[in-house]
């Protein structure tokens, strides 16, 4: 945190959510949901971002969520 400063200074770029799961489930971008959710209620308008979510057959230690996020400080 050192390095940015204030949480006033973050904006999320780009998110991209890995969610584990089966070829049927269809619906990885209402997991992500929560997390772009969050990001807005706690950043404001520097929490808006692309997204894009994935299913996958398995993440490393078997986690059922991964997430990578792309940030500027300002």
């Amino acid at each position: 945190m050192q390095a940015v400063g204030d949480l006033d200074r973050v904006r999320i770029v780009q998110m991209l959510v890995f969610v584990a799961s089966t070829p049927e489930l269809g619906e990885q971008s209402r997991v992500a949901d929560a997390a772009s959710e969050l990001l807005v209620e706690v950043l404001g308008e520097n929490g808006r971002h692309a997204r894009t979510a994935i299913g996958v057959a398995g993440l490393p230690r078997n986690s059922p969520v991964e997430i990578q996020m792309v940030c500027t400080a300002a």
